[in-house]
């Protein structure tokens, strides 16, 4: 059987990754799934990366307009944002990227901060669209830490070693969905997506066959 997985891009304020990822992608000859924020495909200096992810064209969806987060930190259940709030903020995510033309099949979206509940993922469906996450066991989404936040803060070694680690085991990464971070704070000096190359070779030479999120899920 062959085994799959897919590697999806979040994005909002920051973008230094951006067009390094997608050069990588483009000469791995790989789809990615990309995640963008209303205001970052409104933000004219993310215009390129916009606009290279639709030229190569790998999946482009949702990730809240304002990277709101729905439900609290502490308590995963008590919602922060009203029914009605959500909706507009979804669909104008939405909207900005028919605005760009594209909207045609792209029902998954991630929340922001990955981070949701139940009433998000009914509200969700009852609109149409499918709330997905990455898979837990990794650490990959971690990428957006920096030193400064202590022990938050996950280095790219450690990153890296958590997804081999988990690659070790009984059905490796097969059926993953791989997160990592478009930009991150300038305080983080070992940029995650700096290792995606070497990373896409070694998963090649395992043969594991990259997809966009719509093929891993259907």
């Amino acid at each position: 059987m062959q085994k799959q997985l897919a590697l999806v891009f979040t994005g909002h304020d920051l973008a230094d990754g951006g067009l390094t990822v997608l050069k990588i992608l483009k000469e791995k000859d790989v789809k990615g799934s990309f995640f963008l924020t209303g205001d970052f495909l409104r933000t004219s200096k993310f215009r390129s990366v916009v606009k290279e992810i639709k030229r190569n064209k790998n999946y482009l969806s949702a990730h809240s307009d304002k990277h709101l987060l729905f439900s609290d930190w502490g308590n995963r259940q008590g919602l922060l944002v009203t029914k009605d709030s959500f909706i507009q903020d979804l669909e104008m995510n939405f909207r900005e990227l028919e605005k760009l033309g594209f909207r045609t099949d792209n029902k998954y979206f991630i929340p922001s901060y990955e981070w949701y509940n139940q009433e998000i993922v009914t509200w969700s469906e009852q609109m149409g669209y499918v709330p997905i996450n990455y898979t837990p066991g990794l650490r990959t989404a971690a990428d957006y830490s920096y030193p400064e936040m202590g022990k938050r803060y996950l280095s790219s070694d450690d990153i890296e070693k958590g997804l081999w680690e988990q690659n070790k085991k009984l059905n490796g990464l097969n059926g993953f969905i791989i997160l990592i971070h478009m930009g991150t704070d300038s305080r983080r000096k070992d940029k995650f997506y700096h290792r995606l190359g070497k990373i896409i070779d070694k998963l090649k030479k395992e043969e594991y066959q990259f997809v966009d999120i719509r093929e891993l899920l259907q």
